[in-house]
């Protein structure tokens, strides 16, 4: 029955774990809602690696004052660059990241002291700052607000404005780690280029995103002076179609493991056939018994067709025990939610069923057929 469980519990732990790895993925893109979609340079990803500078601030003062695309809601831009921090006998580097006051409405941080940068510290070119919760922590310590301390930055002095920090596993990765500030600043004195390394837009109605994204395609194109069979020189693409394809990519990927592990389970009938048939051959003389007192060829038959099915499957079940008590201590261990498809323990019992019977035949078959009188002499 050995090789049964194996197959069975591989079969539902992985797919239990790939169903709530997607979930757990679903929740998270969601989180940052389908009302938007991002813009970054370069026609492909290695292109934005190189450091394509094909948004700039150009671009986005183009984007925000369009207004024959109705649909927009709102224009952030983004610009980053690597920084060091000094405060408080503490030193280390970190990401900022330069934006406006609507970044707010697209990142959906939780502010936990102070404020977020404003428009008029971005017009006034401020020196001031939004620490994200961990680097809060690093330089001030825990549950202490830094709101109107100061911290040197590149060897400037900035004003703590507020701290901002998110729940999230994905947005909280880069956000609780980051520090913010105004886009005008860090471009003008810290990376000294106006290059953005993205602009995001969010919508009105979520349900015509695709026609904004071309609107916008079709914008970006004549801003940049792009002929017909020019290939864009930049990337679209809205948070939906991350979710779909993450969606995508994670079921495709636990199928084709759940498969591989199925495998085990014709392992696990190659093994049933090799002991019904060992048992076969330590039982012929019980067979000869059996059929000299009257027993017809289809009553051995399914005698051993029913050990057989009765072996694996209780290897189905001791399979599905562990599978899904598996799957609950990964789901407790990893912070994914726990996902039992009830579709794949029945397909499971079936699988484990079938194995039995398609295995078991040949075996059953063989001690039907055998002599009562050659089996009765067998020694």
């Amino acid at each position: 029955m050995l090789g049964v469980i194996i197959g069975i519990t591989s079969v539902i732990l992985i797919y239990s774990i790939g169903q709530g790895a997607v979930a757990f993925i679903t929740n998270e893109l969601s989180s940052f809602g389908t009302d938007y979609f991002q813009i970054n340079p370069g026609s492909n990803q290695m292109s934005a690696i190189a450091g394509s500078n094909a948004l700039s601030m150009e671009d986005y003062e183009t984007l925000k004052g369009d207004t024959s695309i109705t649909n927009i809601k709102e224009v952030s831009p983004f610009s980053m660059g690597s920084v060091n921090i000094d405060g408080n006998d503490v030193e280390d580097d970190a990401l900022a990241y330069g934006v406006a006051q609507n970044a707010i409405d697209i990142l959906r941080p939780d502010i936990t002291y102070g404020e977020f940068i404003t428009d008029e510290q971005d017009l006034n070119s401020e020196h001031v700052v939004v620490l994200g919760e961990e680097v809060a922590k690093k330089f001030f310590g825990e549950e202490t607000s830094p709101v109107e301390e100061s911290l040197n930055i590149n060897n400037r002095t900035y004003r703590v404005v507020g701290v901002v920090s998110s729940s999230s596993v994905l947005a909280g990765g880069f956000l609780n780690n980051a520090i913010f500030l105004p886009i005008s600043v860090l471009q003008d004195q810290i990376t000294g280029e106006e290059a953005l390394q993205e602009i995001d837009i969010s919508v009105h109605d979520p349900e015509i995103i695709n026609q904004t994204i071309e609107d916008v395609k079709t914008l970006l194109r004549e801003e940049h002076q792009l002929k017909e069979d020019d290939e864009d020189d930049f990337r679209i693409q809205s948070a939906k179609d991350m979710l779909e394809t993450t969606k995508t990519i994670t079921s495709l990927l636990t199928a084709m493991v759940a498969a591989i592990s199925g495998i085990s389970l014709v392992v696990g009938g190659v093994g049933v056939m090799n002991i019904m048939l060992v048992s076969v051959t330590e039982r012929t003389r019980e067979i000869g018994l059996l059929k000299a007192i009257g027993a017809k060829e289809r009553d051995i038959l399914t005698q051993f067709l029913f050990e057989s099915i009765v072996m694996t499957f209780i290897g189905g079940l001791t399979g599905i025990v562990l599978g899904i008590s598996g799957a609950f201590l990964v789901s407790v261990v990893l912070h994914i939610p726990f996902i039992v498809s009830i579709p794949a323990v029945l397909l499971a019992v079936g699988v484990s069923a079938a194995v039995g019977i398609l295995f078991g035949i040949y075996p059953a078959r063989r001690a039907a057929r055998l002599s009562p009188i050659d089996a009765l002499q067998y020694q």
